[in-house]
């Protein structure tokens, strides 16, 4: 294939690497491969940890997808028991441990898809006081 590109992308990884140089020496190609590059860094340093950093540019940018899952997978848990909460401060005695099973047996999926549409307008409110929550611990927490 192209030695010189594959040497490059294994052994050269920071905003400092040298451009690589295409056997018909086009800059175009040097241009969008440092682009490139720069996005997987970008990627990479968004969600990538420190303890990483020792793996190649491309070992790590093969763990976002993981990553992010896991990332999704904390906020998603991090949303519902806030939302919890708030129910057991509203409703202290509410068991809400039968919900961790799913959906009422008594209830069909009809009724179950008229629940949500009615709840999402007070979602996008909890979201909102989540995110006032998450900026007021910033601001306290420095």
């Amino acid at each position: 294939m192209f030695p010189l590109l594959r040497s490059s992308l294994l052994g050269c990884i920071g905003p400092d690497a040298p451009l690589v140089v295409f056997v018909d020496g086009t800059e175009n190609y040097q241009k969008e491969l440092q682009e490139l590059r720069v996005a997987a860094q970008t990627m990479v340093g968004s969600i990538g940890s420190a303890e990483e950093s020792d793996c190649s540019l491309a070992d790590r940018l093969q763990k976002v997808p993981q990553k992010f899952a896991e990332y999704l997978a904390e906020a998603s848990r991090n949303c519902v028991a806030q939302a919890f909460g708030l129910v057991k401060s509203y409703w202290p005695w509410a068991k809400i441990g039968v919900l961790g099973d799913g959906m009422c047996s008594t209830c069909d999926h009809d009724q179950f898809v008229k629940f949500v549409e009615e709840a999402e307008p007070v979602a996008d409110q909890i979201v909102k006081l989540i995110d006032q929550y998450d900026v007021m611990y910033l601001l306290f927490a420095m």
